[in-house]
């Protein structure tokens, strides 16, 4: 029996085209826009240069170029950091209260209503922002405790 070597050739990762769904997805949630709605970043390409551009620029300038090809080839590759950060990074000019943190933690909230919703009110203008937000509740008295002053 006669066998063939069957040569595999590597792929081009930038040849495979992108799924509608990751299209959509980038359009709708990570392409930067401006204040009227119209697109800035014209391509998913040109949103991995304002991301990798960002992050580049946070090194010493001697190596920010160098920084800048490592982090675009890496999202060019597939690294898909954080929502907010590719939402966000390299974005100041168009958004400026938003941030490239993804997720926060509430203080601790006090047993009591104002401190309940003090941290309501703190977590609208969180998510208001753009950024998830986490609770601890351990503080919190366990359901049926007596409360005080409620009817």
């Amino acid at each position: 029996m006669k066998t063939t070597a069957i040569k595999i050739e590597p792929m081009d990762v930038n040849s495979i085209p992108f799924q509608e769904a990751s299209l959509d997805i980038w359009d709708k949630k990570y392409r930067l826009c401006a204040k009227d709605g119209q697109p800035i970043d014209r391509s998913m390409d040109e949103t991995y240069k304002r991301v990798a551009r960002a992050l580049a620029d946070v090194e010493r300038e001697e190596v920010r170029e160098h920084w800048y090809e490592q982090f675009l080839w890496a999202l060019r590759k597939g690294t898909i950091p954080a929502g907010r950060i590719m939402s966000n990074a390299g974005a100041q000019e168009h958004k400026p209260a938003t941030s490239t943190i993804n997720c926060t933690v509430s203080g601790t909230i006090l047993d009591s209503m104002d401190d309940i919703l003090a941290k309501v009110h703190e977590a609208g203008l969180t998510l208001k922002a753009g950024f998830g937000i986490g609770y601890e509740f351990s503080t919190m008295r366990p359901r049926g405790a007596y409360v005080s002053g409620a009817g």
